[in-house]
């Protein structure tokens, strides 16, 4: 089958919205041409039969300088030549001649919401390659071109799949991957219009003809697609379909002469019409703090409804935008419409199977208490390793931080969210109290070890056995505590006099009560009195 390109125009916040496209006026152009490449456009004036003046467009981005910063711009620069040409010197060169009286003219208002599917201009030679592509008005001044994946309940895109974050639907966009422009109109002789778009250059034109809706490709062919109506299960865009959308490169912060901040779009216009304290963009949010107030603004600029917010955070590596946010009701994520969610929707990640890992066990043997660690690096023999922990007594409940008795950890682990138990700290539980002992497991310098080979799983195998090595360790939390436990949030949590604290960051349990409730914000209760914790600032907030 032929690869099917869709156009969709959607743009629910038109209606809304402050500002328009970006409209650069050409009033006496009644023609215009372009190369293949998209870089330089003629616009012609006819002033007798096949006769015409000539100006060359070039559109760009141009560095304006500020007294506060340096923004970038999408910029027109026209430059009129002195020589006039006639319709036949036009067609000796390679390029697309296109005439203002052939466009249609439209109500561009009238075309939002509908969607368009073209077949490409390239012959395609593959019978599975099915795939469809739209592009979306998010705004006036911006658009993104995204592949989907509408297969009737059989799977997603193969080159981006989300099958295992998103509930499969047979009308959902499944593709992460898309592309964003800025839309940039060209406003010809009576008022009729080129649309293109623009993205560190034109890569797309896009002109509505007498008989239908054109759409060209740069750095392709002067071959036009030709848009026609599209099935509506292909209008369904989904926040995750711009998960690597980046405001950063369509907006920009600008301070003004009151040291105060503004929000730019690529033709310098102030999106947000209001200054700020301060101004953060991330991939898809815009934080803004004036006083004690927090405006959070989604990817269409759209103010959310997030409550009266005392602290807000987004939320990394997720398959859709999300904002962690503590307000007067308490904490909670956000997705990018503003609706709440009872978690993020997290991303796939990519490992590597031949990766180093490395096994701890704490072995009781005879009485005496030892750390075994078994290291395991690709193309080498295991090394195994044995180290008395001297200073422990038979007595002592030894486990590591989480409980348990062994830990396994690979380079792979960072990627997974796997907690660190940190196996350098054993738990250690005497007479009923518990406290840390940190022990340092490093071989004696010299020291060789014996090639030995064992049956392991099955197989015959070559380890690397090194010699015990007897150690003490360093109290760096005493034995005093009522308990100790690492939990899935990777925090160190102590008990004393029904009291609870956090190591290493107290030194004396603090709080009555403290429970995660986001990844940031942890309730808690101090001295009787509610609150809330930045676990990653050590922010307090009270009611």
């Amino acid at each position: 089958m032929k690869k099917l390109f869709a156009l969709v125009i959607l743009c629910s916040y038109h209606a809304t919205s402050l500002y328009a496209q970006q409209t650069i006026s050409l009033p006496n152009a009644d023609a215009i041409s372009f190369d293949c490449h998209g870089n330089n456009f003629d616009v012609y004036t006819k002033i007798g039969p096949n006769q015409y003046t000539r100006q060359s467009l070039q559109i760009g981005e141009q560095t304006r300088q500020d007294k506060s910063a340096d923004i970038t711009l999408i910029e027109p620069k026209i430059n009129p030549h002195k020589d006039t040409v006639s319709r036949e010197d036009i067609d000796k060169l390679p390029k697309k001649f296109i005439e203002a009286k052939d466009l249609h003219a439209i109500d561009w208002d009238s075309y939002l919401g509908m969607s368009f599917t073209m077949n490409d201009s390239e012959a395609r030679t593959s019978e599975t390659d099915n795939s469809t592509y739209v592009l979306t008005f998010l705004r006036q001044d911006l658009a993104i071109i995204l592949p989907l994946a509408c297969r009737n309940g059989r799977g997603a895109n193969n080159d981006c799949p989300l099958s295992s974050h998103i509930p499969h639907s047979v009308v959902t966009p499944r593709s992460t991957r898309s592309e964003s422009f800025v839309p940039v109109i060209l406003k010809l002789k009576e008022g009729k219009k080129v649309f293109l778009l623009y993205n560190r250059g034109v890569e797309y034109m896009m002109l509505p003809s007498s008989g239908g809706w054109q759409m060209f490709e740069f750095d392709k062919n002067l071959n036009p697609g030709e848009p026609t109506i599209a099935a509506k299960e292909c209008n369904d865009v989904k926040s995750y379909n711009l998960r690597y959308f980046n405001k950063k490169t369509f907006y920009s912060v600008q301070k003004t002469e009151t040291g105060k901040y503004r929000l730019f779009n690529s033709f310098g216009q102030d999106v947000l019409k209001e200054e700020y304290d301060s101004i953060i963009n991330h991939y898809c949010f815009t934080i803004a703090k004036r006083g004690n107030d927090i405006d959070v603004f989604n990817l269409y600029n759209k103010k959310l409804n997030i409550g009266k917010a005392k602290a807000v955070k987004k939320v990394d590596a997720c398959a859709a935008g999300c904002i962690e946010v503590l307000n007067e009701e308490g904490a909670y994520y956000y997705d990018e419409m503003g609706n709440r969610l009872k978690h993020p929707i997290m991303g796939s990640i990519s490992i590597c199977k031949m990766v180093s890992n490395w096994q701890h066990n704490i072995l009781k043997k005879q009485g005496n208490y030892q750390m075994q660690i078994y290291t395991d690096e690709p193309g080498s023999p295991t090394e195994d390793e044995c180290y008395w922990l001297s200073d422990l007594l038979p007595s002592d409940a030894v486990t590591f931080l989480d409980g348990e008795k062994s830990f396994f950890q690979s380079e792979n682990s960072s990627l997974c969210g796997d907690i660190d138990v940190q196996p350098e700290w054993i738990r250690v539980g005497r007479k009923g109290k518990f406290g840390i002992i940190a022990y340092e497991y490093k071989q004696k310098k010299g020291v060789k070890p014996k090639l030995v080979t064992k049956r392991i799983d099955d197989y015959q195998q070559k380890i690397k056995v090194y010699p015990p090595v007897k150690i003490v360790g360093k109290t760096v939390f005493p034995i005093n505590n009522d308990s100790i436990i690492m939990r899935s949030d990777g925090l160190i949590y102590f008990y004393k006099n029904k009291k609870v604290g956090l190591f290493p960051r107290d030194k004396a349990p603090i709080y009555d009560e403290i429970k995660k409730v986001t990844g940031s914000f942890y309730h808690i209760v101090k001295n009787g009195i509610s609150g809330w914790l930045d676990i990653k600032t050590d922010e307090e907030y009270w009611e």
